[in-house]
């Protein structure tokens, strides 16, 4: 018999509108489940990035993870970690969610570049279609 694994919820957030309340529904799901919630923030790297641009953006994402990290345990929530990452979104959160066999995976339906008239930002979309866990999109 297969040894049973241990249970996470991920909500990758951007510090968009949507992704705070992806971050809250996450939270609300990882208390009422009694499982450890993980936070993920992908920096994007483009090919026209410069070095102190991309240094820049990776100290403002630890700070926002440790911001989230914060207002987690202040919500309770018992069992907070974060992973920062460089790369495209979609495909390291999927890499992520993959690798630590992660149970829900909570996003907002737009991060901060999506549009109004979008129903589903780029990486919501590619996360719906190709995640092999259940995906919840907040909106």
């Amino acid at each position: 018999m297969k040894p049973k694994r241990k249970s996470f919820v991920l909500v990758a957030i951007d510090g968009s509108e949507y992704s705070d309340k992806a971050f809250q529904y996450a939270c609300e799901l990882s208390l009422s489940k009694n499982i450890p919630l993980l936070i993920i923030n992908v920096v994007e790297e483009y090919a026209t990035t410069g070095y102190s641009i991309l240094r820049e953006l990776k100290n403002l994402s630890k700070e926002m993870l440790n911001k989230y990290r914060t207002k987690a345990k202040l919500l309770d929530v018992q069992s907070v970690s974060t992973i920062h990452s460089v790369g495209n979104a979609a495909e390291e959160i999927l890499k992520i969610a993959n690798r630590k066999d992660i149970d829900t995976l909570v996003l907002g339906s737009r991060g901060k570049y999506g549009t109004s008239k979008d129903m589903l930002g780029g990486t919501s979309y590619k996360l719906v279609h190709y995640s092999k866990c259940t995906v919840t999109v907040v909106k």
